[in-house]
């Protein structure tokens, strides 16, 4: 396989650049190597949290109606709460 010279990815957009890797693989190009690099998520700590069955009822409908897992509302709510803090200071 002949490796090709990678273009300058900093001008593509990101609509662009997820179009180019979908037809391509960086093993094409020169200078590509793998690395030991390792992306871990960061630390999360699970809390226990007590609500009121009407709450939790609103929570599954909120749920239900936009697709989004109950967990994953009610912390998408906590972070959206603490970005509004955070902005205020």
């Amino acid at each position: 396989m002949v490796k090709g010279i990678l273009p300058d990815l900093t001008k593509m957009s990101d609509g662009e650049l997820k179009e180019f890797w979908e037809k391509h693989e960086p093993e094409e190009f020169e200078g590509w190597e793998e690395s030991d690099l390792i992306f871990t998520r960061p630390t999360k700590k699970l809390i226990q949290l007590r609500l009121d069955l009407t709450d939790l009822r609103i929570i599954d409908k909120e749920s239900k109606k936009t697709g989004i897992d109950r967990a994953q509302l009610v912390r998408s709510w906590v972070k959206e709460k603490i970005q509004v803090i955070e902005e205020g200071c």
